[in-house]
């Protein structure tokens, strides 16, 4: 009986995972949203996305195609946004790409896009939509995607050995395929007002490791580098960036690599960036993302636990205290919005997604946070109460308090 029940109940999963498929075919035809092909990008609609071709000399790690996402907006600002998708930092990672199959069947969904999303553009909301209450909906933007799995900055092309004697090659064309990008954004993005530069997850890495060399070809504009949710610590990053990735970090980007990347990245911009440059970070305070991928870079069990979460929290905040301490223009919006407490975790990233309208952290929106010092020129952080030293996690759990603004003061700089 019970073997017979064992080949029904493969049966079935087979034909749900079927019928998912299915749907999932049906979603793409006439839900998925695909963008335009114009050549030219004054004859392309506003608020609609379009694809921009970029040559020969860029690809995604398995060699598949990669091109730009744009749209238009009516206002001569820009946003300059980095994709985020995940990592590979040595050749058991760089064998595991994402895959949608994994999450349909419950599996570790993988380590890094391989190639582009056929649901990229569906996913994206946040700062990306064309939605009222959006503050940046009139931008122009410049959506640079990421399949390299190198944080947008490696120049390697890797032969990773199998154990059928074959080799697995991946492409890390991070460097060549943003060159390629900024090629078309400095032709199309012609002396704006303010620039935004953004990335969320290894984006944010990404973001803040090109934003020097965008900003000095915008010596006039307004400069925010914006990262979200971009803190993974780990004494491999200097390895990682020169000898997997051949990124020639210091050369390229003029500091040196460090176990906790973003921060040097943010160090050494606030030295070669222009004086007036803003730094923005937002941070879930416990998130099950990074913190799965931390312990996953550094060889511990992928399965985060609860004390995991809170000791990745804690080096984290450690980090945006020492920031906010040195950095003058740095501000910050940290929040437990959403806090599970049975698991202890919250979610990961904010920047293009929904929940950017509806987070809420000391009775500020984070949408509002960015509108406040991108568009009125408010610097203040949010959150500072949860940057204090973990005593008791418990207590993080319980429902917050009053409301309270943190950071400079709200209302001008």
């Amino acid at each position: 009986m019970k073997r017979k029940t064992g080949k029904w109940l493969k049966i079935s999963l087979v034909a749900l995972l079927a019928i998912i498929l299915a749907g999932a075919g049906v979603v793409y035809a006439f839900v998925i949203k695909r963008p335009t092909q114009i050549a030219e990008y004054a004859d392309t609609k506003p608020h609609k996305w379009n694809k921009v071709e970029l040559g020969d000399n860029v690809r995604s790690s398995d060699g598949s195609e990669y091109y730009l996402l744009t749209k238009k907006g009516s206002s001569r600002n820009w946003i300059i946004f980095f994709s985020g998708g995940g990592v590979s930092w040595d050749a058991p990672s760089a064998a595991s790409p994402m895959k949608i199959t994994n999450i349909l069947t419950g599996k570790d969904p993988g380590n890094y896009f391989a190639n582009l999303p056929f649901y990229m553009l569906t996913l994206l909301d946040g700062i990306m939509a064309d939605r009222p209450e959006n503050p940046f909906r009139e931008w122009n933007v410049a959506y640079i995607p990421y399949s390299t799995g190198d944080f947008h900055i490696g120049n390697r092309i890797a032969k990773y050995p199998e154990k059928d004697g074959s080799s697995l090659i991946v492409n890390y064309n991070g460097r060549n395929n943003v060159l390629s990008s900024l090629d078309w954004i400095y032709e199309h993005a012609v002396q704006p007002d303010k620039l935004l530069i953004a990335g969320e997850s290894a984006g944010g890495f990404g973001s803040a490791f090109w934003a020097p060399e965008i900003a000095g070809h915008y010596k006039d504009a307004e400069i925010y580098q914006y990262s979200d949710s971009s803190f993974l610590y780990s004494d491999k990053w200097p390895g990682v960036v020169d000898n997997e990735w051949h990124a020639d970090f210091k050369e390229n980007f003029g500091y040196p690599a460090a176990a906790d990347l973003i921060g040097a990245a943010v160090r050494g911009n606030s030295r070669q960036m222009a004086d007036g440059t803003v730094f923005l970070q937002s941070y879930s305070l416990y998130d099950e993302i990074l913190t799965h991928f931390e312990n996953k870079i550094n060889d511990k069990a992928p399965v985060s636990s609860q004390s995991d979460a809170a000791a990745w929290s804690g080096r984290m905040t450690s980090a945006v205290r020492e920031l906010a301490k040195t950095i003058p223009n740095y501000v910050y919006f940290v929040t437990d919005d959403g806090l599970d407490a049975k698991n202890g975790t919250t979610s990961h990233t904010f920047a293009t997604r929904d929940v950017l309208f509806k987070t809420e952290e000391d009775g500020v929106r984070l949408a509002d946070w960015l509108d406040d010092i991108i568009n009125k020129r408010q610097k203040y952080s949010v959150g500072g109460k949860l940057l204090s030293a973990p005593a008791d996690e418990g207590e993080r759990a319980e429902k917050k308090g009053a409301p309270e603004v943190s950071g400079a003061m709200k209302g001008g700089e």
